[in-house]
Parts: structure tokens; sequence; C-alpha cells
């Protein structure tokens, strides 16, 4: 990843508000591999048509005790972060990875996938603003993402079971995996461990591989180049590129989406084109962008922390994860 400054001028102050009223999962449970690969049906991560106001609408089971886990809330800055962050991504898969950069999921490898893993190619042409032949070409892709965190959600505590997701927790033994089959599909395999509520605004480059290589090599390998003008000028300019995709918000918001389709974009005498970089150019555009998410919303980092690190033995907690990643293998090939 690289990192750009978005604003050439001074730092705005930071503005802050009451985010008493956020309702989310923090601290719930959730069975992670009956839901493999659709986790973006019910987490606002990509700009979604269904926009309404929620976050997370995902079914999740209360487990825990009241007092054992809380919820502890953050606010953060609600302003867009002072820096691009700019990753180079050899293939679409790596895309995928690398937009979910700051999404985990205990025991998962690519948890990633949690998310993409129901995507077909209508569906991937939409949230990375693509045409159809440049996703299925041997492009390489550079994701450009500019974040608003507005509020972190984690849990405190020492996580106490209750009674009868403890009694149900207590059966699970090593060899029996149906009591671990059992355990996760009543209660959960995993829980909401910590999430940030905010907005992100991010396009996606496609270049041709040659200059793809060429330009990984230069910028983020052997760094021969980190001035912003330079890397844009002999890189990312628009007549460049292979294919410059829309200009998305993750939150879906239908304001905002027609601010960056109408606005963020680079006029040329024959041609316009979409280029987030224009908000790093003109501190008006990045000045509107801040009023009209004040109040939109998406997740933009969710971890889900294994309940089978609560288990009394490390043999017990392996053989747990063992039978959930051999479940979301399972769901990987047949989804």
């Amino acid at each position: 990843m690289v990192l750009i400054q978005a604003r050439e001028g001074q730092t705005q102050p930071q503005s802050r508000q009451d985010f008493g009223d956020i309702d989310v999962p923090a601290g719930e449970a959730v069975d992670i591999f009956y839901r493999y690969g659709f986790f973006s049906l019910s987490v606002r991560v990509v700009p979604r048509d269904d926009h309404g106001s929620w976050i997370v609408r995902e079914p999740t089971t209360k487990i825990f005790t009241p007092n054992s886990l809380r919820q502890v809330k953050q606010p953060l800055a609600n302003k867009f972060d002072s820096q691009f962050q700019i990753f180079f991504c050899d293939d679409l898969a790596d895309l995928m990875k690398h937009y979910f950069h700051d999404f985990t999921a205990e025991g998962v490898k690519e948890p990633y996938r949690l998310y993409t893993g129901s995507w077909r190619t209508p569906t991937t042409v939409k949230y990375f603003g693509l045409s159809e032949d440049t996703l299925h070409s041997d492009a390489g892709f550079v994701l450009v993402k500019l974040q608003k965190p507005k509020v972190a959600v984690k849990t405190e505590g020492v996580p106490v079971l209750k009674p009868d997701a403890a009694e149900a927790f207590a059966d699970i033994h090593v060899g029996d995996q149906e009591s671990v089959k059992d355990f996760a599909e009543n209660y959960g395999s995993h829980y909401i461990r910590s999430l940030t509520i905010g907005d992100a605004v991010y396009q996606i480059l496609a270049l041709d591989r040659q200059k793809y290589i060429r330009a990984k090599n230069d910028v983020l390998v052997e760094k021969k180049v980190s001035d912003f003008n330079k890397i844009y000028e002999e890189y990312l300019a628009p007549w460049i590129v292979k294919e410059s995709g829309r200009v998305q918000a993750a939150s879906g918001d239908s304001r905002v989406a027609e601010f960056l389709d109408e606005r963020v974009v680079m006029k040329t005498q024959f041609n316009r084109y979409p280029s987030i970089f224009e908000i790093r150019k003109n501190d008006r555009l990045l000045d509107e962008l801040e009023v009209l998410t004040r109040n939109t919303e998406a997740v933009i980092a969710l971890a889900f922390r294994s309940i089978g690190n609560l288990l009394p033995t490390v043999q017990a907690q392996d053989y747990y994860n063992e039978i959930v990643n051999t479940a979301l293998a399972l769901w990987e090939v047949n989804i």
C-alpha cells in the first residue's frame, strides 16, 4: 500500500458528533460458514441499492451474559483521512482482498471471500465500477481509497456464555464433529469483536499488464518514484490507464453518488474521465464531500473472533477451528 496526501493545503479541524444512537451487533454471534460469501448483503460494505438506514442487518445471537462483554464506542474524527490509500492488485482476487483489507475473521485465511464469494460478474462490475471485458482481461488493478472513520465499536470484558449456550459449549469434545456443528448452527461460530463505522470513497484503475508491472515496481517495490504528481502523470493518468473505473462511495448514498459522477471528474477538451484524484487537486470538492457524507454510514472495518477460542484447552480450540475451517472450505467449493 502507498499513502498519498489527500489535501495539499492545511488539514481542516475535526468534526465530531454524538454516535450514541448507532445500533450495531458488536459482541453478538453469527454462524459465518453458513453465511459464507453473502455478508455483503447484510453488512453495508459496498454501494448497494437498498439504501435505507441499516448498517448491519445480519441475524445474530446474543449468547453472552450482558455484564460479561460490553460495547465501547469511540468517536473518531468524522473527517476524511488525510491520505489516499493506494493498493497495487495483481488480479481480481487480489483486488477483492485489498478492498477488504481491514476485515478479518479468526481462523479464516481469506476473509474477503466471506463478502465476495457469492459475487457473479454483473455484481463485481457494479461494485468495482469497471467493464466486464476489463475485469476478465489480464489487466492489473490499482485501488485508490479515501476513508472517513466516524466511530469504532469494540467489545471489552471477559465473555461468559449464557446457561443454555454454556451447556452446549461444554458438550464440545475433540473427535466429536457433530458437537461443534450443533453448537455453531444453534449459537454461532464467531462473534463480532469490533467494527468501524464511517464511509469510504474509492476508485479502481485498470492498467495493461506491462504498464501495471512497471508502475508497481517503480512505485511500490523499488520506490523510485514517491512524488504524487509524478506517480499520477507517469502511471495513473486517464490517458495512460486501460480503464478508469467509476468513483463510488461505500455507503451507496444517492446524493453522494450523483456528486461523484458529476463533479469528481477530469475534463479535457474532448473527454471527461472519472478521477478520484480531482479531490486532491480541488479543496472545494473535499469540503463539499465532507458535508454530503456527514450522516452517511457504512462498515469500513470488521473483526470476527472465533468462539472456539473460549474453549478450555488448546487441543479443543484447534479441533473446533479445524471443523469450522473445513466447513468454510466446503462452502467455498460449492458456492
